[in-house]
């Protein structure tokens, strides 16, 4: 265990905390098997393998005429000797001098190689014409060519979504086999939290952390233990703590801080192994990291918009290595500022910003006026996050910035 005190003499950069991180997680054991319908948004536990090719059979690729490719010359006239439909193949062969009547996606008939379009073509009843030569082989979806018979379909460790549900469904399979799913508890602490609906006394505050917590858990498909909301009350937490020896992850927001109200940082030290560091990023410098039994523990801010940035950061990539997910760094594009922007040099800032139109480069990103980690309502607004670099204070319109998109999806 990474022993790092919140006195540190130098806080971690964030590709540093990732890599700590990651480092000391390892996937979850347990595979399950379930309906394919049950599967999405599940990691796929074990390759599939096609059981045929796709297409199974040569087949057409628009409405025309199947034929020879030796006949494919322009002015060559052919007899129709029959008609394929998609799903409602042509028995009979095709010889040289003759042709068959195909539709898009049905079987080629046997000799036959090539189609031609029929908009290519002057037909009478039982006689079409050539209107242009074509190479043989053209128009035809080969057997195998979107994939061979015992190739591998879907890799393990993807996370399956519609695309590979159509994919499974082609292969006739019906059940897939997939890891279980990662057990995540969720749990607030702070004495001024309340739940949605009940009086607010002064200096009481709805506990908004905890829902768009779940909500960004709940699209990573964990199984999730909804902990409640503890005030600021060591035996409390400490009670609460018990709760966690079932998971896999425990996520606290609030309390991970060194004021005299946070008790995070010494329940668990007393009742677990804690790793405590500073990250060198606004919003969200605090993180606790560490293990209570055989649960790993995450302790975010209590800041609403310092929450969503350091689980965004940090929690992602440690449900992605949990859930035995490839981890794969977020996509993060560069664009030129809108506007001056500026921070404190020495650590990476993140500000909620929106996309503009901007000069003859077509987009930009404009940082919003309000920056505040407890601005709930800016990160409503924003559709992105504007990086700032470390090493640099000001930031002058027209400077290339590293961006990351909000969507969750």
């Amino acid at each position: 265990m990474i022993s790092m005190a919140g006195d540190s003499a130098q806080d971690l950069t964030v590709v540093a905390a990732r890599a700590r991180l990651l480092s000391s997680v390892s996937p979850v054991s347990g595979v399950e098997r379930q309906p394919l319908a049950q599967g999405l948004g599940r990691v796929l536990a074990v390759p599939v393998m096609a059981p045929f090719a796709l297409p199974r059979e040569n087949h057409s690729a628009l409405d025309g005429y199947a034929l020879c490719g030796v006949d494919a010359e322009a002015g060559r006239r052919l007899r129709i000797a029959g008609r394929a439909l998609a799903g409602a193949p042509w028995s009979g062969t095709v010889s040289p001098g003759c042709c068959a009547r195909i539709m898009t996606g049905a079987v080629l008939p046997a000799g036959a190689d090539t189609v031609i379009a029929q908009e290519s073509v002057q037909a009478e009843p039982d006689w079409i014409t050539l209107g242009s030569s074509l190479a043989a082989g053209a128009n035809v979806r080969l057997a195998g060519e979107d994939l061979p018979a015992g190739a591998e379909a879907l890799a393990a460790g993807c996370r399956i979504d519609a695309r590979h549900i159509a994919l499974l469904v082609a292969l006739g399979q019906t059940e897939v086999s997939v890891v279980r799913p990662v057990r995540v508890g969720l749990l607030s602490t702070g004495s001024e939290l309340r739940p949605p609906g009940a009086a607010l006394a002064p200096g009481d505050l709805y506990d908004s952390n905890r829902p768009m917590l779940a909500a960004l858990l709940r699209q990573a498909s964990v199984s999730l233990q909804d902990l409640g909301a503890v005030p600021d009350d060591p035996a409390q937490l400490s009670e609460r703590l018990a709760d966690a020896a079932a998971l896999d992850l425990l996520v606290v927001s609030g309390g991970v801080s060194v004021g005299e109200a946070d008790w995070v940082r010494p329940v668990l030290a007393e009742h677990g192994q804690l790793d405590f560091w500073r990250v060198a990023i606004k919003p969200g410098r605090p993180l606790a990291f560490g293990r209570v039994g055989g649960c790993w523990f995450m302790g975010l801010p209590g800041n609403p918009v310092s929450a969503y940035v350091t689980y965004r950061l940090f929690v992602e990539p440690v449900l992605q290595r949990l859930s035995g997910l490839s981890v794969r760094e977020p996509v993060v594009l560069s664009a030129p500022l809108c506007a001056q922007a500026r921070h404190r040099p020495g650590r990476t800032s993140f500000l909620r910003g929106r996309w503009e139109r901007y000069g003859p480069q077509g987009w930009g990103v404009a940082p919003l006026a309000a920056q505040g980690s407890a601005m709930l309502a800016g990160l409503a607004e924003a559709d992105c996050l504007i990086e700032l670099a470390a090493d640099q204070a000001v930031f002058e319109p027209g400077t290339s910035v590293r961006v990351w998109r909000l969507s969750e999806g």
